[in-house]
């Protein structure tokens, strides 16, 4: 879900949509025009009028004809030439990790003389892949300091992942406090706008995790929720042979990541897929018991399902729970975005079917990776991608550290 593509897509869907509609009024006022010019005419004949009115009201309507071609043919220009300019304005900036690490080499040997006190507010911690987040910092931070480097994070989140005001709170304190960066992972498009603004007017350099806010521009580590949907999509279709009925149950609406994790899976598969219906696409807001309910409502009214997306690994368990109790398991897909510990251990014990594992605790190392080497002041890409992969019953056995290659940090002498 290339946050600012994908965002900047869905504008540029807008404003064409608005262009087009003007045109189309501009097509309706001239037919219009065209009618009250053809009435002038009869009402001119039935008065009796002379061939010069007659011919004059002609003209009149040619002329008017000729005025809404070249209306039309103007209004497809104008299209053209806003689709040629936002397809330049929303050109993708972001770089993945995979493709810069060699590049960025050791972190400088500055960083040896700096102290890094790190915040991280997170979205909250009672989701694992939250708490993976949390304990990926501070093994990054730990790791660093193994290397001689002087890293602390401090990580804080709100009570659950629909408190925006408590999280609020957490991001203002860290914004007051003795911090030297921080890390933000918003819960939705606009609840820290504030908070984020007052940290960027105290001169407190930040990077998003993850998910990011719709108002604020800030470097950022996030997984690429386009791709992420697409990969879930593309699994699903081959596993189904191309054909069949699909579900997807989406996570908080006002989270970017699960409109962009739904809409970009819903447009994979009819681009790519006409024989696969989607059925239904329902939100759970990230939460495994309304998943699990939605599912079982599904399952009822569409037999036939033949897989489920969710936009994450705790909705996912939620409709594995409900394909079990359906006696459907192995039956029905259920795939799960994340990479949960429990998820990942599922798919070893032959249940759940797959998940699109975005890797957070590493992503989180890499976030407070490019924030040190910002700090002693390596020039860094501000928009990366952090790695993923699916995960199912074929390379479930592999370590995260295997799959990735994840070789870890080194320091210049």
């Amino acid at each position: 879900m290339d946050f600012e593509l994908e965002r900047m897509e869905l504008l540029t869907r807008q404003k064409l949509h608005t262009i087009r509609e003007e045109a189309k009024m501009k097509k309706r006022l001239l037919a219009t025009l065209l009618a009250c010019a053809m009435t002038a005419t009869l009402l001119a004949g039935c008065g009796g009028g002379t061939d010069d009115t007659a011919s004059t009201t002609t003209e009149e309507t040619t002329d008017a004809a000729e005025t809404e071609e070249t209306t039309d043919a103007a209004a497809e220009e104008t299209t053209d030439a806003a689709e040629t300019e936002d397809a330049a304005e929303t050109a993708d900036t972001h770089v993945r990790y995979d493709d810069i690490k060699e590049e960025l080499g050791a972190i400088p040997a500055a960083a040896k003389d700096m102290t890094f006190n790190i915040g991280f507010c997170g979205k909250a911690f009672e989701n694992e892949f939250w708490r993976m987040e949390k304990e990926g910092a501070e093994a990054a931070a730990a790791a660093l300091q193994e290397l001689g480097l002087d890293v602390t994070v401090t990580a804080q989140s709100a009570a659950g992942e629909s408190d925006v005001q408590g999280q609020e709170t957490v991001m203002k304190a860290m914004s007051n406090g003795d911090y030297d960066a921080l890390m933000v992972a918003p819960i939705s498009d606009t609840n820290l706008t504030a908070a984020i603004e007052a940290a960027q007017e105290a001169g407190i350099p930040m990077t998003y995790v993850n998910d990011k806010d719709a108002n604020v521009d800030l470097p950022e580590v996030v997984a690429y929720h386009k791709e992420t949907a697409e990969m879930a999509a593309e699994w699903i279709a081959t596993k189904l042979g191309g054909t069949g009925k699909v579900a997807v149950i989406q996570g908080l609406p006002t989270a970017e990541a699960a409109r962009l994790r739904t809409d970009c899976f819903v447009d994979y598969m009819e681009a790519n897929y006409p024989d696969i219906e989607v059925v239904a696409q329902q939100n759970a807001d990230w939460d495994r018991t309304k998943a699990k309910d939605i599912a079982t409502t599904i399952i009822q009214n569409n037999p036939d399902i033949g897989a489920f997306y969710a936009n994450n690994d705790t909705m996912a368990m939620g409709v594995l729970e409900a394909v079990k109790e359906a006696d459907l398991l192995g039956k029905v897909l259920v795939v799960g975005t994340d990479g949960t510990t429990e998820a990942l251990d599922s798919i070893k014990a032959g249940e759940l079917s797959a998940t699109v594992n975005d890797f957070p605790y590493y992503q989180a190392q890499v976030a407070v990776e490019m924030l040190v080497r910002t700090l002693a002041g390596q020039d860094v890409p501000e928009k990366i991608y952090s790695p993923h992969a699916v995960i199912d019953s074929e390379n479930c056995d592999l370590s995260n550290e295997e799959v990735l290659g994840w070789t870890g940090f080194t320091v210049e002498e």
